[in-house]
C-alpha cells in the first residue's frame, strides 16, 4: 500500500453518505487522507551577506566632500537554498491517474547564487 493514494470508502453505505457521487464506488474523491498538517517540509534556509565600505575624504574639493567605497557580497557561502517540495495536492490529475513525478519532487532554489558587487559612492 502506498503512502499517496486515492482516498476510498470502507463500505457502499459510507459511500453514500460521504464521498462525491462523481467518482464511482469505492473511490472517495472528496475525502482528505489522515496525515498531519506541515508533515512534508522543505529544507532550511540558510543566507549570509556581508558588507564593507571605507570612506576617503576629498579635501580639495570641498570640506565634507567624501568617496566611499563598497564591497558587498550576497550568499557568502554559496549554500543553494532548495525550495519546498512540489504542490503535493497535485499528486493526482483529473483522472485520478497518479503523477509520481511530480509529487514531493524539489526541483527550484529559493535564492540566488553568491553575487558580489563593487560601488563608488559620492557623499558630499
Amino acid at each position: 500500500m502506498t503512502c499517496f493514494q486515492v482516498p476510498t470508502a470502507q463500505t457502499q453505505a459510507f459511500y453514500n453518505a460521504n464521498c462525491n457521487p462523481a467518482a464511482a464506488f469505492p473511490t472517495c474523491i472528496n475525502r482528505y487522507g489522515n496525515a498531519g498538517r506541515n508533515t512534508i517540509v522543505g529544507p532550511g534556509l540558510a543566507n549570509l551577506d556581508f558588507s564593507v565600505y571605507k570612506n576617503f575624504a576629498v579635501r580639495k574639493i570641498s570640506e565634507s566632500f567624501n568617496i566611499q567605497f563598497r564591497a558587498e557580497f550576497f550568499n557568502v557561502i554559496n549554500r543553494p537554498n532548495f525550495g519546498p517540495p512540489a504542490d503535493t495536492n497535485v499528486i493526482f490529475d483529473g483522472t485520478l491517474a497518479r503523477q509520481d513525478n511530480v509529487a514531493g519532487v524539489i526541483d527550484t532554489t529559493s535564492t540566488d547564487p553568491r553575487q558580489i558587487q563593487f560601488a563608488l559612492k559620492f557623499v558630499w
